[in-house]
C-alpha cells in the first residue's frame, strides 16, 4: 500500500495514476475526493486531521508521498495554514513511523530559500524564507531532519520550483495567463524593469517522475533535493517568444520595480489577487535552482523547459477555462 497525501494537486494526481497503472495499491488522503480518483485506489477524506485519521492512512502502508500543504492564510486562516504544513507534518511522520513505513518521500518548496542572490543555487544555499510558506515548510523540514538523524525511515525531501501545468491552480500562472489571453480588458502582460531576471518553472509531469525515481532507489536515504526546467530564459526573452508562438494579442507592459512595489502596498486594502508578495517575488527575483544532485544521484532529467510549460498551460487555459 503507498500512501499519497494531497492526491488532488498537480503532482499529487500524477502520482496515484502512474502507482496504480503499475499496479500498486494506492490510499489517498486529502480534504476533497477528486472527480477522476483511479478505479481501485481508495481515499481519505481529510475533514478531521487528527491522530486516528493519520494512523488510518498509514496503515499497512510501506510508502508515504507527502505533498499535502495550503500556500495561502486566505484558505482557513493562518492558524489553519500553520497546522497543515507543519504540525500536522509531524503528526504523520509519527503515525508513519508507528505503522512501519519504510519511504517517506516529502515535497517541500523552493521557497525556503527565500531571495537568491547567486543562480543557479544549490542544496547548501541559506534558508531565509521570506513567506509564510517558506516558513511553515522550512519549520517542516526540521522535523525530517530529526527522523533522518534518528535513523529510521527512509526520508526525502524535495525543493520543487512552482508547478505549473495544465490544470494549475497557481494564482500567479492563473492571473498572469487571464490578462495575457484578453479577459474583458486586462490584455497585457507585465515585466518588471527590463526583464533580465530568470524564474524556474516545473512540470508536474517532471516533478511526478523525480518521486518516482525517489521511491525505486535504494540510495538516496536522508536527501535533500532542487526540481525545476533546465531551459530558463530570462523573462522578456521568455514573454516575447510565449506572445509570439502563442498568437498572445497583449502589450507587455514595463514596471519600474519600485513601482512595482508602490502597487502591492497600494492594492493590498482592496483584496485584490494581483501584485500580491507572490506576484512580487516573480516579477523582481532570480529564482534557478541547481539541480545536479538529483540528476547524478538518480538520473533525472526534465521534459518540460519555461516556455514548454507556459504554452501547454495556454492552450489548457483556452480549451477549458474560457
Amino acid at each position: 500500500m503507498i500512501l499519497v497525501t494531497g492526491s488532488n494537486s498537480l503532482v499529487g494526481g500524477k502520482l496515484v495514476k502512474i502507482l496504480t497503472d503499475s499496479g500498486e495499491k494506492v490510499r489517498c488522503l486529502d480534504f476533497e475526493k477528486p472527480k477522476n480518483i483511479p478505479h481501485g485506489a481508495e481515499f481519505i477524506q481529510g475533514v478531521n486531521l487528527d491522530a486516528k485519521t493519520f494512523e488510518n492512512s498509514c496503515r499497512d502502508a510501506a510508502a508515504v508521498f507527502h505533498l499535502l500543504d495550503v500556500k495561502s492564510q486566505k484558505h482557513g486562516g493562518r492558524r489553519f495554514m500553520k497546522k497543515i504544513n507543519a504540525e500536522y507534518t509531524r503528526s504523520l511522520l509519527q503515525a508513519a513511523r508507528a505503522a512501519g513505513v519504510k519511504k517517506f518521500i516529502f515535497q517541500s518548496s523552493y521557497e525556503v530559500y527565500g531571495r537568491i542572490d547567486d543562480i543557479p543555487s544549490d542544496e547548501s544555499a541559506p534558508l531565509t524564507p521570506s513567506t509564510r510558506y517558506g516558513r511553515d515548510k522550512l519549520k517542516a523540514e526540521k522535523f525530517f531532519r530529526q527522523f533522518i538523524e534518528d535513523g529510521g525511515m527512509d526520508v526525502i525531501i524535495f525543493r520543487p520550483s512552482p508547478v505549473v501545468g495544465p490544470g494549475t491552480r497557481n494564482p500567479i500562472a492563473l492571473i498572469t495567463l487571464l490578462m495575457a489571453l484578453g479577459m474583458e480588458e486586462a490584455n497585457r502582460i507585465y515585466v518588471a524593469g527590463n526583464g533580465e531576471n530568470r524564474f524556474q518553472l516545473l512540470h508536474p509531469d517532471d516533478a511526478a517522475s523525480a518521486f518516482m525515481l525517489a521511491y525505486r532507489s535504494g540510495s538516496s536515504k536522508g536527501k535533500i533535493y532542487n526540481l525545476g526546467s533546465d531551459n530558463v530564459p530570462v523573462q522578456i526573452d521568455q514573454v516575447l517568444e510565449i506572445k509570439e508562438t502563442a498568437k498572445l494579442d497583449c502589450v507587455v507592459k514595463h514596471l519600474s520595480p519600485s513601482y512595482a512595489k508602490f502597487l502591492s502596498v497600494f492594492l493590498r486594502p482592496f483584496k485584490i489577487d494581483y501584485l500580491t508578495k507572490g506576484h512580487l517575488i516573480y516579477l523582481l527575483s532570480n529564482l534557478v535552482l541547481d539541480c545536479g544532485a538529483v540528476k547524478r544521484d538518480l538520473g533525472w532529467r526534465p521534459r518540460y523547459g519555461n516556455v514548454d510549460i507556459i504554452l501547454e498551460t495556454i492552450r489548457w487555459y483556452r480549451e477549458e477555462r474560457l
